[in-house]
């Protein structure tokens, strides 16, 4: 914590203590998703190839075909500042009020850093079907339209065509989308296990009962349940907005959602002489985005 006057070095510890212990009440769910980063600029950038085809067949004494690299899509990712504070006054202190306001009000801060993060990296989910946030290929994260970027043209998809509840039957094929997905160049990058199904708490329990049954759910057959065991584990993230949409998503070493950490979060404590009190704020600087869609599969539901 950076700290600057007497009155609020003497208050400091306390504050700076109950944040610390509120702020980690509660695992970060957004870590499971994003590929971490620290970053020393204003902005981030990335850089895509489409990458070569297949192999191409040579006979005796004819030359290897060569191929120039056909250029991808350029993502920028601007960082921005978070940050919020109170005010305490010498009076309430002085007045043995000092023990309620470390019990609440630093917590009450910690709170709000956490909540503000996991609701900018949900926003990722949240605008996922809409144009109005595209990525680099100008689709939006989850679209049937994506343009490839290779030799050969063409269009790749990691989303249905229409509106899906989730269902054992749906999360199948969402399974089988993420295995034959295609890169740029046309050649397969399926993506492999543990995979993550992301839903909102509406549809949590359903979740686990596809998932979690060794016949399959909500049918008089007794079939067994592939999904049991296919390395799927599920994250109920309460910042979702919809009530229907779910995703499943590769392993973030497969993906490419990132979260990039210019400004660690911070506390500042500070006297304000003219009024005789300190100010406690807290900040951070960073940014969440995509650079591809591969490795995230939408629905609608």
């Amino acid at each position: 914590m950076m700290v600057a006057g007497t009155f609020s070095k003497l208050l400091a510890p306390g504050l700076d203590d109950v944040f610390n212990t509120a702020f980690r009440e509660m695992p970060e769910q957004w870590t499971q998703l994003f590929n971490m980063r620290n970053s020393r600029k204003a902005y981030e950038r990335h850089f895509s190839w489409a990458g070569f085809e297949q192999f191409q067949e040579f006979g005796e004494l004819e030359t290897i075909q060569l191929r120039d690299a056909a250029p991808g899509y350029e993502t920028k990712f601007v960082h921005r500042k978070f940050g919020l504070g109170y005010q305490l006054s010498r009076e309430l202190v002085d007045d043995n009020l000092y023990s309620n306001v470390l019990d609440d009000f630093p917590a009450q801060l910690a709170r709000s850093a956490r909540a503000s993060k996991e609701t900018v990296a949900a926003t990722i989910f949240n605008l996922a079907f809409s144009g109005s946030y595209p990525g680099a290929d100008g689709q939006a994260l989850v679209s049937t339209a994506h343009p490839l970027a290779g030799r050969a043209g063409g269009t790749g998809s990691n989303g249905f065509a229409s509106t899906t509840p989730l269902s054992h039957t749906a999360l199948k094929d969402a399974l089988i989308s993420l295995r034959r997905t295609t890169a740029d160049d046309g050649i397969f990058s399926p993506f492999t296990p543990p995979f993550t199904l992301v839903v909102p708490d509406a549809l949590g329990f359903q979740a686990q009962e596809i998932l979690n049954t060794s016949q399959v759910p909500y049918s008089n057959d007794n079939t067994t349940n592939v999904l049991n065991g296919a390395g799927i584990k599920v994250l109920t993230w309460s910042y979702l907005t919809s009530t229907t949409d779910w995703f499943l998503v590769a392993p973030t070493a497969q993906t490419r959602l990132y979260y990039f950490e210019r400004w660690p979060l911070q506390q500042m404590a500070k006297d304000i002489d003219e009024n005789l009190s300190m100010v406690h704020s807290a900040f951070e600087r960073y940014s969440f985005g995509f650079s591809d869609w591969r490795g995230i599969f939408g629905a609608q539901g």
